[in-house]
């Protein structure tokens, strides 16, 4: 049977899918021996705004249930692994410009809502262009030696006109642009959870008539209840040679319970047998990164119990 991985996931949010997650490593893997952390204030005027941010989405950070640093705070004067320090610079420049309208100089006397003759004219708008600069690093405090560095920068550019307003406002790009940047750091400093939907294959091509009809049944089933799609493709495959679409689904159930050895088999043995999913690629891949991050989960572990 299946694990609590398929069990939480009985109905997928779509049809013929199964739901498959689990954690990828930090983007960094430059970091994983640093445990406590603190987040100095960026410099500039946003600078506050996105190191107090970023501080609350470190702390945020779980893994097994269990918080990924400890996060301290700076002026506390605690010593720490680790402490990130950067920079925020807003710019907004704003010109003049123009646009091209047409109006209308003649109208038929006839009907008010027809024009004979249209004119095209200048139209005085103004253009903004906003930019947000972020630096960052992270220094290891043991050693002195600078872990990760990354600029990021967004651009907005902004044309208003009497007729028509700007989308946004720079107040807006900022504080979405610091979201986003802030969650650039975070991936990249710490391991995150993912889940994904992916669709079974439903080819019943080579496989005797019974087993072909219990195939289509368990996709079916996958709409209400995945582990039980998946005991009923592992009962075909004892009864039944497996052809490329049965092995696939199974490799897609066995990495979805996190037994990636009997996943890592399974599609192999669809690829042996012909198949050409790119779904089989994108699954040792998942797997690959999960197990980086559960090495480097167990890694940490391993350091705090010296400590």
């Amino acid at each position: 049977m299946l694990g609590a991985a398929l069990v939480c996931a009985a109905v997928p949010a779509a049809a013929e899918t199964l739901t498959v997650s689990g954690s990828y490593p930090a983007g960094n893997g430059n970091i994983n021996d640093l445990i406590s952390i603190a987040v100095d204030r960026f410099e500039g005027e946003d600078g506050s705004a996105l190191s107090q941010a970023l501080e609350g989405e470190l702390t945020g950070v779980r893994f097994g249930g269990q918080p990924y640093f400890r996060v301290v705070a700076p002026e506390s004067g605690v010593p720490t692994d680790a402490l990130v320090t950067g920079s925020v610079r807003t710019a907004v420049d704003e010109t003049g410009t123009t646009e091209k309208r047409k109006r209308c100089i003649e109208q038929d006397p006839a009907d008010k809502n027809k024009c004979l003759k249209e004119e095209e004219y200048d139209l005085r708008c103004r253009r903004r262009v906003a930019t947000v600069s972020t630096n960052v690093r992270l220094v290891a405090m043991g050693d002195g030696s600078i872990r990760y560095t990354r600029p990021l920068t967004a651009r907005d550019e902004q044309t208003w006109c009497p007729d028509r307003k700007a989308n946004r406002t720079v107040e807006s790009f900022v504080d979405q642009t610091i979201d986003a940047q802030v969650r650039t750091i975070r991936y990249d400093l710490a391991p995150s959870g993912f889940s994904d939907n992916v669709r079974v294959d439903e080819n019943r091509k080579g496989l005797p008539k019974a087993a072909a009809d219990a195939f289509k049944n368990a996709i079916r089933q996958t709409k209400s209840d995945q582990a039980g799609a998946c005991d009923s493709w592992a009962a075909i495959a004892r009864d039944a040679e497996p052809t490329a679409a049965l092995a696939f689904n199974l490799g897609l159930c066995a990495e979805a319970r996190r037994d990636f050895v009997a996943a890592i088999d399974w599609y192999g043995q669809a690829q042996r047998l012909g198949s050409k999913n790119r779904d089989i690629g994108e699954g040792l891949t998942r797997i690959d990164r999960h197990r980086r991050a559960l090495a480097d989960w167990d890694a940490r572990q391993q350091l705090l119990a010296g400590r």
